[in-house]
């Protein structure tokens, strides 16, 4: 497992990030970037602590090696259980408000290892690519981002009928060692933090796109490959005690553009298959492994906003009304209960295919339908917690410095239980969860990180033993 320096020196590559319309030279060191970078840096030293390694670590029993967790293919429900335990490791440092972290998208190439059967497809060599990569970043410990969600140009037409060519990722020319891509990709998450980009696509293509039906990685410094990250959130915050969360912990979408990008043969997995590059996702268990990782770390987002809840009551001596007991138990802490033990259903009561184990899809879209239902009303129970306190907080931390304002903000800002400073310096973290652009992105992401919501209750549809429900009915209606 890497350390947190080795993370950070990986990051100084030359890659093309573009802010601003300037080219941003170390990542690490622009302030609109290093925080969030360090966090991850953080949790990867949490992680290969000697006495983290029993939960963050697993033994290969083909050649006794010690590697990361984030890359065991399960075979069974207590490897799904490991594979929880090293998501709330990476989830909990950033309350779970960061959702792709190394270890999101090391389950979709574990995923594919474990299934390489359908790469094979396309012809061996390119289940042999699924694999030696998925060594590969196994071994080194890789942070790998992807992109999978095209731009939105024009949404009526499929890729190969956007306004212009390779407005899409597309192969523009086939070569002896390899291709040449060209185009843009939109919401890749993380990609200024990552090593490596997997790109494809997890909208349907159609016959027509061929052109398009790629799936293939790359190093984020590859020649040639440019991102422009949208406005990072840290850029204009005053200070981690104004804007806690916002300063810390965005981990930064991007837009990737392909400018003739050549990519090895080596790091092709599909390639001009409209089929698999439909199929990659869903037949193999990517799709619910990626997406059991979003519920764990949900699930301390959760946790981390009923904490939010409850100390603003306690600040304002209201925890022990009954009133205030009451909506605390019904709109905040049944819905974490209950979200907790679709996770823990999942983990359980896999389904075990050819000897690789799912997070049971019917609890893992249960979730999915769930989750975007689930953040806004616990995000309105806050809100409703706060009331207008919010419009009551003094403009930064400066006020509590100054002479001819901190005797003012002492006396009158102060709480039943905490003192002016310490009620500010929660509500300030409670308005950037729930207020600010950061506290905006994070609910646009949690609705629509998946798919649109019809799309992620079709999945459900498929998912549930309607069957077995039926059957039921069937066994009342032959009883008379």
């Amino acid at each position: 497992m890497r350390s947190g320096d080795h993370y950070l020196a990986s990051l100084d590559d030359g890659r093309a990030v573009f802010l601003d319309g300037e080219r941003v030279g170390d990542v690490t060191k622009h302030p609109a970037f290093a925080e969030p970078i360090r966090r991850v840096a953080h949790t990867w030293d949490l992680a290969r602590a000697p006495e983290a390694q029993s939960a963050t670590t697993y033994v290969d029993p083909a050649t006794g090696r010690r590697h990361s967790t984030m890359w065991l293919v399960p075979r069974s429900a207590e490897d799904l259980g490991a594979r929880r335990r090293a998501h709330r490791l990476w989830a909990e440092p950033s309350y779970g408000l960061m959702g792709r972290t190394p270890d999101h998208v090391a389950c979709v190439l574990s995923a594919f290892a474990g299934w390489r059967q359908l790469f094979d497809r396309g012809g061996t060599r390119f289940g042999d690519n699924v694999v030696r990569f998925y060594e590969r970043a196994r071994d080194e410990d890789l942070y790998v981002a992807y992109g999978i969600v095209p731009l939105q140009i024009d949404r009526s037409q499929p890729a190969h009928r956007q306004p212009a060519p390779f407005l899409y990722p597309g192969v523009a020319a086939e070569r002896d060692g390899g291709i040449v891509v060209r185009g843009a990709q939109g919401i890749t998450t993380s990609a200024v933090l990552a090593d490596w980009l997997f790109i494809s696509y997890i909208t349907p293509l159609v016959p027509g796109d061929e052109d398009y039906a790629l799936s293939f990685v790359t190093p984020v410094n590859a020649p040639g490959l440019r991102v422009y990250p949208r406005r990072p959130y840290a850029q204009g915050t005053t200070s981690v005690f104004d804007y806690p969360l916002s300063s810390r912990f965005d981990e930064v979408d991007a837009t990737i553009v392909f400018d003739d990008v050549f990519v090895p043969w080596e790091q092709v997995f599909v390639y001009r298959s409209v089929d698999l590059v439909n199929a990659q996702f869903h037949e193999s268990p990517s799709h619910t492994l990626a997406n059991f990782q979003s519920l764990v770390r949900f699930t301390v987002k959760l946790e981390f906003m009923a904490g939010l809840a409850l100390k603003l009551l306690e600040v304002h001596a209201a925890s022990s009304k009954p009133e205030a007991q009451a909506s605390l138990g019904g709109d905040i802490a049944a819905l974490c209960a209950t979200f907790d033990a679709l996770v823990q259903a999942a983990e359980r009561n896999p389904l075990i295919l050819q000897g690789v184990a799912r997070p049971h899809p019917q609890y893992v879209y249960a979730g999915m339908s769930l989750q975007r239902r689930l953040i806004v009303d616990m995000l309105r129970a806050i809100r409703e917690l706060a009331g207008g306190a919010f419009q009551q907080l003094p403009s930064s931390e400066a006020s509590f410095s100054s002479p001819e304002t901190r005797a003012d903000l002492e006396k009158f800002m102060r709480g039943a239980t905490a003192s002016a400073r310490e009620r500010v310096k929660l509500l300030k973290l409670v308005w950037d969860f729930v207020g600010t652009e950061f506290g905006g992105r994070q609910l646009q992401y949690e609705m629509f990180y998946s798919a649109a919501q019809p799309i992620v209750n079709t999945r459900m549809f498929r998912s549930y033993d309607w069957q077995r429900a039926k059957a039921t009915v069937d066994r009342c209606l032959g009883e008379y």
